[in-house]
């Protein structure tokens, strides 16, 4: 900025320069400075105003989000006993909590509408004039399409929108070019599609029935929505699901486990080893748990002795686990069927000298085994008749296995007690060495009844047995209960969704209003208040779209439009709700009001398209604010402008005012001589 070369200062002359210039310049302030910042005032005034309609409108597309197809067809899930089931001292024992039931509400059980795509045209392809394309959603008749003038896929996507085929046409763009996508306006399999086209337009074509190389092929499946069926059905629960849980043998704190490998496996799932890096036992659990084995691992203390519990991750009988060890990892080993096996010895062996014991849970047993032929030596048979005679819970065979000199046999054990087993043996013994994991609790999947049909599930929480319906298990049923899931339409969750809706667009509608009010003055020739947008047409025009996206007819629907449900508009542009006419409309079609607000041109769903335009980084909203933003800064740039160039015209008045002062102190110095000289003249 210019500064000013001259000395403001009334006693240089007869002139108070700084009073002169500070007026002169507040007049050409007032005239250049002062439009100005009413611009300034005006932009910042609607920029506050466009972010306050940006937060209203913001406020009802999340309410339109929430806004999903299960909220208004929302159904209810009750389970009720009307047994007699009685309990030995004749108590009523019904069990009312053996069963729950959820409806499900998720994205899972929408109806989805079948989805097309093209093979990559390049940029630029053009489809020839005067060729043919016929669409056909299910059993309508097909709309019959003829391109006008040559078109690129963009323009053939825009003529196929314009047709109202019962589609919505897009565009994607990859590395093989631009595809054209074609989506049914209606979801569920009654509403596929079948495309015929004919010359340059054939590689638009599709036919489930007969795919061709080039033709248009699905992207997306037509599903329907999985809806539960409304109506009562009869349940009972023979058996829950429970995990797979094995316990080892008691383990002296301190034992370490330095050699030998250890693998588990459970269900299909890949055979995980464990390898510790810490040899204690908890060393071993916690490298099982950080292995992806499918189990959790924990230790439990029985006061003298600590015990490895494994845990199967996943219930089922699917899930059972399966753990095989060497080495000092050998007391880990279990297999699913509860059986553990020997090393095979050779056929007749007999075992003269040394001691076999066997170990279930913490009693240990001595066994003595007695040859059952005369003279001899015990065999493998005759150990297995004393494991049996011990009465410990552990059944004993001999398995052959192998045919002529290369037969072998081997000593089974299968464990019909929840324990942990081991047996060992000294001498000739030492070889019917085994241990084997205690099965605390077997995998078995859950066994229920619908309806008398027999189902089996891997988990006690059951999805979809009943369509759209997640049963919950947690006891089992007895001969005498009589329960029944009944599944109803929930109309009071139809009406909180409409009320939802209402009261969204009354909270926008309010906003709006106040921000383009306009109240005339009471007082005549004085202008009247009003809002800050209340000349901003866009608005104007953004409300009217979604006024009529809200009362615009919804075509299929047996409704037709929220008028028919109840929903009006009042004189102050907010909606009403007439609670008798939705209750009629929900008891009539219940399923055609969910539909009404959220099918592909329901009411929801159009509004959020419109919303989808107008908000965002790429809408109309921000294009607005950011041509404002553009105005103010083009008006600030003017301000400083205009201030220097008000600073060089203080500098310039000041420099003429203080050469005028100067002047005019010469001049009165000249005139003060003058007079005193002729003052002089007269007194001679």
């Amino acid at each position: 900025m210019a500064t000013s070369s001259g000395s403001i200062s009334t006693s240089a002359g007869p002139l108070d320069v700084a009073n002169l210039v500070n007026q002169l310049v507040a007049v050409e302030s007032k005239s250049r400075l002062t439009p100005l910042a009413s611009k300034a005032d005006d932009f910042n005034a609607l920029l506050a105003a466009y972010g306050s309609l940006d937060q209203a409108l913001g406020t009802y597309q999340s309410v339109l989000a929430g806004l999903t197809a299960a909220r208004f067809s929302a159904q209810k899930a009750a389970v009720s006993n009307s047994g007699n089931a009685t309990g030995s001292g004749g108590e009523v024992k019904t069990g009312a909590d053996a069963i729950s039931a959820d409806i499900n509400a998720d994205d899972s059980t929408r109806a989805l509408a079948q989805k097309i795509g093209s093979v990559g045209f390049a940029s630029g392809h053009l489809f020839r004039a005067g060729d043919s394309v016929a669409i056909k959603v299910g059993t309508r008749p097909p709309t019959f399409i003829t391109l006008k003038a040559d078109a690129t896929v963009t323009g053939l996507r825009d003529t196929i929108n314009a047709a109202n085929a019962g589609v919505t046409a897009s565009v994607t763009r990859d590395e093989a070019g631009e595809h054209l996508v074609l989506e049914s306006n209606t979801g569920g399999t009654a509403n596929t599609l079948s495309v015929r086209a004919n010359n340059s337009l054939s590689a638009i074509s599709f036919d489930a029935q007969q795919q061709r190389p080039g033709a248009m092929t699905q992207t997306q499946a037509a599903r329907d929505a999985t809806r539960a069926a409304a109506g009562s059905y009869a349940l009972s629960v023979e058996q829950l699901a429970q995990a797979h849980k094995l316990s080892s043998a008691g383990i002296n704190p301190g034992t370490t486990f330095d050699v030998g490998v250890l693998a588990i496996k459970t269900g299909q799932g890949s055979t995980a080893l464990i390898k510790p890096t810490n040899h204690t036992l908890a060393g071993v659990r916690d490298a099982i748990n950080a292995a992806a084995a499918g189990v959790n691992a924990s230790i439990v203390s029985d006061g003298k002795q600590e015990h490895l519990v494994l845990t199967a991750k996943e219930s089922g009988a699917q899930n059972a686990i399966r753990v095989s060890g060497t080495g000092d990892f050998a007391v880990f080993a279990s297999d699913p069927s509860g059986n553990v096996s020997t090393a095979s010895v050779a056929l007749e062996k007999r075992f003269g000298t040394g001691t076999v014991s066997l170990t279930v849970g913490t009693r240990s047993l001595s066994l003595s085994p007695a040859s059952s032929t005369a003279g001899a030596a015990p065999g493998l048979a005759d150990v297995a008749r004393a494991i049996n005679e011990a009465k410990a819970g552990i059944t004993a065979t001999v398995q052959r296995e192998g045919q002529g000199d290369q037969a072998v046999e081997r000593l089974v054990l299968s464990n019909g007690s929840s324990e942990a087993i081991g047996l060992r043996g000294s001498g000739d013994y030492a070889v019917l060495a085994a241990s084997a994991m205690g099965q605390l609790q077997r995998p078995q999947d859950a066994r229920l009844s619908i309806d008398g049909v027999a189902i089996t599930a891997p988990a006690n929480q059951i999805r979809d047995a009943i369509s759209g319906v997640t049963l919950n298990l947690s006891k089992t049923t007895r001969s005498g209960d009589r329960f029944t899931l009944t599944i109803s339409n929930d109309n009071s969750g139809a009406k909180e969704a409409v009320n939802s809706f209402v009261n969204a667009f009354n909270a926008l509608t309010k906003s709006v209003a106040t921000l383009t009010r306009q109240v005339p003055s009471k007082v005549r020739g004085q202008a009247g208040e009003q809002g800050p947008l209340a000349s901003e047409t866009m608005v104007q025009a953004l409300m009217g779209q979604l006024r009529n996206a809200v009362l615009g007819a919804v075509s299929g629907n047996e409704h037709g439009s929220l008028a028919a449900i109840g929903v009006s508009f009042k004189k102050d542009g907010t909606l009403a709700l007439d609670d008798a006419r939705l209750s009629k409309a929900g008891n009539t079609s219940f399923d055609a009001l969910a539909r009404l607000f959220t099918d592909k041109g329901g009411v929801v769903t159009r509004s959020q398209a419109l919303l989808d335009k107008v908000l965002g980084e790429t809408g109309l909203l921000a294009d607005k604010t950011r041509g404002l933003q553009s105005s103010l800064k083009t008006v600030s740039d003017q301000q400083a402008a205009a201030r220097e160039r008000l600073a060089n015209l203080r500098d310039s008045y000041t420099n003429q005012f203080n050469r005028l002062n100067l002047t005019l102190a010469r001049m009165q110095a000249s005139q003060s001589y003058l007079t005193q000289q002729l003052a002089r003249l007269r007194k001679t």
